[in-house]
């Protein structure tokens, strides 16, 4: 990308500019209607941020982005190649119709991404206002450091969001947090603990075309047979390290921490993959995001759902099962969407409690990313959710209860739009 107005650059930008310069991007007519292109731009600062640019490689990248075969044939499949180039188009629509003290460029032929400021125009980092979050990582493990940064401090940079349902959020409501499941979870007192997903061990599973199980992942135990893998899967899955992040769990977060105000101070984030067994086996709240799939500790609840998610081997996706089926409800309930896909996809929010201990665990997950983002927003909606509730014969500010909501969403080019709610279950008292 060529510096149009010849202004004097410098190289190097400060993350939290370049973090907000992200969010600024993508919440732009250039970037807006192309989630492809903005996770595809994350992706690559990230990487960048973590030290990993040797896995800025078209095959690396259509692996880890798009699901493909690690042999695939990048000469006949120019879907990496073909993203980047709309990411140029892109970068170069917004920088034409904006003075921006801020320049990614990702010059043809790369996909390392580099950044510059204009010397003249660098903006007032104090005016981002952070939000106080606690990203908790295993001690001597300098991965998850390195991932967790730029995640922080994209969350610290955020300061807005656009979100499906605008409504307000405390009408009749004396305070968000006094709704289910926040009256559960933010107890003075109590830790809470935010377990994102992990997207590189669901890449896995479709690799390898397996069902990955929960003693395998607490053992990190990723593949089955893994010496009869050709040496291209075993280099592709040796990539996949656990270091990624989706983007819809960061957007889940910040909306937790908001939503907790003041509390949040209590609250710790962790990748799934940083965690052991130990680490549930205590009276802290939990809050996991992503299926079973994604993110394997959600096995622990399954047992107490009346929704759950498994996997359809002749859809070669998951669907939701029904294991008590109530008046007008299906046995079954089977996505129309994929990723990055138009139709119709499911998500299950549901507040259980963690045996054996004290406290409460909410999870919330999609059949695929785009139906977590829409549970994730709507279980953050406190007037939605109440409303939900009560329509469902639950006290939104009453006596805390385990409760399951079956949510469709109806997503269009790989982005939700709008939502249905399909069940609410109470499921027993805490």
């Amino acid at each position: 990308m060529s510096n149009k107005a010849k202004l004097p650059m410098e190289p190097g930008v400060p993350h939290p500019e370049l973090l907000a310069h992200l969010r600024q991007l993508f919440e732009s007519p250039a970037f807006k209607g192309s989630r492809r292109s903005q996770q595809f731009l994350q992706h690559i600062v990230d990487q960048t941020f973590a030290g990993q640019t040797e896995q800025l490689k078209e095959r690396s990248l259509g692996v880890a982005l798009f699901g493909r075969d690690p042999a695939y044939d990048t000469g006949e499949d120019a879907v990496v190649r073909v993203t980047a180039s709309d990411v140029r188009k892109r970068l170069h629509q917004f920088y034409s119709e904006n003075d921006s003290a801020v320049r990614i460029e990702l010059v043809a032929g790369s996909y390392t991404p580099e950044f510059r400021t204009v010397s003249a125009r660098v903006p007032d980092v104090s005016e981002v206002a952070p939000v106080p979050l606690v990203i908790a990582t295993t001690p001597g493990s300098a991965r998850w450091r390195r991932v967790a940064l730029p995640m922080l401090l994209f969350v610290m940079a955020a300061v807005s969001g656009t979100w499906l349902w605008s409504r307000s959020r405390t009408s009749g409501i004396a305070s968000p947090r006094s709704v289910l499941p926040w009256s559960v979870l933010f107890q003075e007192g109590r830790q809470l603990q935010l377990v994102l997903a992990d997207p590189d061990v669901s890449a896995i599973q479709e690799l390898t075309g397996t069902q990955l199980s929960l003693p395998d992942y607490a053992n990190r135990k990723y593949t089955a047979n893994a010496e009869a893998l050709g040496s291209d899967m075993q280099r592709a899955i040796r990539l996949l390290r656990g270091v990624n992040v989706a983007a819809v769990d960061v957007g889940i977060a910040l909306s937790v921490s908001r939503l907790a105000g003041a509390g949040s101070a209590r609250m710790k984030i962790h990748p799934a993959r940083s965690l052991q067994l130990s680490a549930f086996r205590t009276d802290d709240d939990f809050i996991l995001l992503g299926s079973s799939r994604s993110n394997p500790w959600g096995a622990l609840f399954e047992d107490q759902l009346e929704f759950d998610f498994v996997r359809d081997p002749e859809l070669n996706r998951e669907v939701v099962r029904n294991k008590r089926v109530r008046t007008g409800e299906l046995a079954r309930y089977v996505p129309t969407a994929g990723g990055w896909d138009t139709g119709d996809a499911y998500a299950i929010i549901a507040l259980v409690r963690n045996p054996n201990q004290a406290g409460s665990v909410l999870l919330v997950a999609g059949t695929n990313a785009e139906g977590t983002e829409a549970a994730g927003q709507f279980v953050t909606n406190t007037a939605e959710l109440a409303r939900t509730l009560r329509a469902n014969g639950i006290d939104p500010v009453g006596p805390a209860c385990h409760f399951e909501i079956l949510l469709r969403v109806r997503t269009m080019a790989g982005s939700p739009s709008t939502l249905d709610v399909v069940a609410c279950h109470r499921l027993a008292i805490l």
